[in-house]
């Protein structure tokens, strides 16, 4: 349980970094403060790769458990975080991401898996990739579009912005938030797409809602995005449309993983 909890402590301690250079502007410290705290978030991705590596050893026919699939989404933000880093204009939504990504690596559950995996190989593993994958970016899609609207509000009404300064400028984040629901809707049309190859059949896999719950969530990030490019949503409609749909998503997997695995006693397949 050591590897995850430094991946942690690396992860905050790059959120705190980032916060404060973007908090300080321009300036050279700013600057330095950057570059060390995205070095030391890096380091945190390592031991966070090295955490998930160690626990699939142990048990490397065993389903991901819960905690399992938080880690992954919680490596492939903090990733996206870092990226982010490198422009200085980025450095506010860097630190937010790294931050959630603490959170998600905090839940990271290490030994012997309660289920283990039906059918095995790499095209199991290539759509479980691009499931957790798509996941992440809609997250990412989430929290910058509930942060640009957080901004937007203190903007207009003209009352200090704090650390919310770190957000700004609020074009920036809205940029991120609708290029990051683009990624995260192109890998989640992927993921269903390689995901059918894995249906035998929807009620004895006992898929059906989480199959039903995923289409509607694609349909609704589809909107979204068509709204943006048809008719510039933004703002608190945009918000909206996308909260519906990221609920959708995290029902379709973490709900249906939730009631089979602790109420029915069963897996997946």
């Amino acid at each position: 349980m050591l590897l995850p909890l430094i991946a942690v402590a690396c992860y905050l301690f790059g959120a705190l970094g980032l916060g404060f250079s973007a908090y300080q502007g321009d300036s050279h410290h700013g600057r330095g403060g950057r570059i060390a705290a995205a070095a030391i978030a890096a380091i945190g991705v390592v031991v966070h790769l090295a955490a998930l590596v160690q626990e699939r050893r142990l048990d490397p026919q065993g389903a991901l458990s819960l905690g399992d699939v938080l880690a992954l989404v919680a490596l492939v933000i903090a990733v996206t975080a870092i990226v982010m880093a490198l422009r200085p204009r980025l450095r506010g939504m860097a630190a937010l991401l790294l931050g959630i990504a603490a959170v998600l690596e905090a839940a990271f559950s290490e030994g012997a898996r309660e289920f283990s995996i039906g059918r095995p190989g790499w095209e199991l593993a290539f759509h479980v990739a691009m499931a957790t994958t798509a996941f992440a970016f809609l997250t990412i899609g989430a929290v910058l579009a509930v942060a640009q609207v957080a901004v937007s509000r203190r903007l207009r009404s003209r009352q200090p912005l704090g650390w919310l300064k770190i957000l700004t400028p609020v074009e920036s984040v809205e940029s991120g938030c609708f290029h990051s629901i683009q990624a995260g809707f192109a890998v989640l049309t992927l993921a269903l797409v390689t995901g059918a190859f894995f249906i035998e059949n929807l009620f004895a896999q006992h898929l059906v809602h989480k199959v039903v719950l995923a289409l509607i969530a694609w349909v609704v990030f589809g909107i979204l995005l068509f709204g943006r490019w048809r008719f510039g949503w933004r703002g608190r409609q945009a918000l909206r449309w996308t909260l519906a749909g990221y609920v959708l998503l995290g029902l379709s997997y973490f709900g249906s993983k939730l009631v089979l695995e602790k109420l029915l006693g069963t897996h997946w397949g």
